[in-house]
């Protein structure tokens, strides 16, 4: 791949949401419209995909761990601009943990998840 090739996209799809019903919901819907605002994000060996539909009210977040052992992400150091929200489980497979310095979301090996949160 030269230096100029664009980024491969990360192994996130919304097709799991549209197969756990999610995507039939309006305010989760407009996250996915042509009109959203779409953020890749890479942290601890954890690929992520940010949608915000342009409204801003909400957003909706993917995670995936592509390695072959259980990881873990500080959702705080991810998006400092969302520290304050309240996230809610869309589909997938996770489990929290508190800590000190903010929650974290624990994936399975190549596990994947879907998070959202309102603004």
């Amino acid at each position: 791949m030269s230096p100029l090739a664009p980024t491969p996209i990360p192994a996130l799809s919304h097709q799991t949401l549209a197969l756990s019903g999610c995507l039939s919901k309006p305010h989760l819907a407009a996250a996915f419209a042509e009109d959203a605002t779409v953020r890749r994000l890479n942290a601890d060996g954890i690929e992520g995909v940010l949608h915000e539909p342009a409204d801003r009210s909400r957003v909706v977040l993917g995670l995936h761990n592509p390695s072959a052992t259980e990881a873990r992400i500080n959702l705080g150091t991810l998006l400092p601009e969302r520290a304050d929200c309240t996230w809610r489980f869309l589909s997938g497979s996770m489990h929290t943990s508190d800590a000190a310095d903010g929650m974290y979301v624990h994936l399975d090996a190549a596990g994947t998840t879907w998070l959202t949160a309102a603004a």
